[in-house]
């Protein structure tokens, strides 16, 4: 089995896309219920994906030949409703939809833990119990989250409207990592 450090680095790995994502969601959304919401979503996803992808990866491989891409089209969807809504008049802003509610939520911790499916199938390799690997990457994911929030939220005060581009831009470059590597 792993030691502690390897799944931490691990889980440090595949929390980088969920800081990512919150920065560019905190700059806009950040009152502690967004924080919540991202954290325990993004978390929680963090967790599952790995205990998903060690119990049926071997069966998903045989007829997905690329889960990358379904990640990449999943952020390319949510980047363009961001540059949507960044281009809307400052009067039409408040009726912005709120990303971390509903079926962007959900869309956003499918896509930020599409990497953790594949680490829960090499996973199952190692003998040894996933539950504990796959709690370590969530609790470490929910941490990443809430300091990509907070981290965005200072920035709001310099970016303002800007903030909804480099959201996009953040899940264009992660969309097009997935289909790279």
């Amino acid at each position: 089995m792993l030691n502690i450090w390897e799944v931490l680095l691990i889980a440090a790995a595949m929390s980088i896309d969920a800081f990512s994502v919150a920065f560019g969601v905190g700059c806009r959304f950040n009152r502690p219920r967004h924080y919540f919401r991202l954290s325990w979503h993004f978390g929680l996803f963090q967790f599952l994906m790995p205990l998903i992808g060690a119990s049926f990866g071997k069966i998903l491989l045989k007829y997905t030949s690329n889960l990358n891409i379904i990640a990449s089209i999943i952020l390319f969807i949510i980047a363009y409703k961001m540059i949507k809504g960044a281009i809307v008049s400052d009067s039409e802003r408040c009726y912005t939809t709120d990303p971390t509610k509903g079926l962007s939520l959900i869309f956003l911790s499918v896509a930020t833990s599409m990497d953790a499916l594949g680490v829960g199938i090499s996973l199952a390799l190692f003998p040894g119990n996933i539950f504990i690997p796959a709690s370590v990457i969530g609790i470490v994911c929910i941490a990443f989250t809430f300091a990509g929030v907070y981290f965005g939220s200072l920035s709001r005060h310099f970016t303002g409207r800007y903030a909804e581009y480099f959201g996009a831009i953040v899940l264009i470059a992660i969309g097009i990592k997935f289909l790279v590597v």
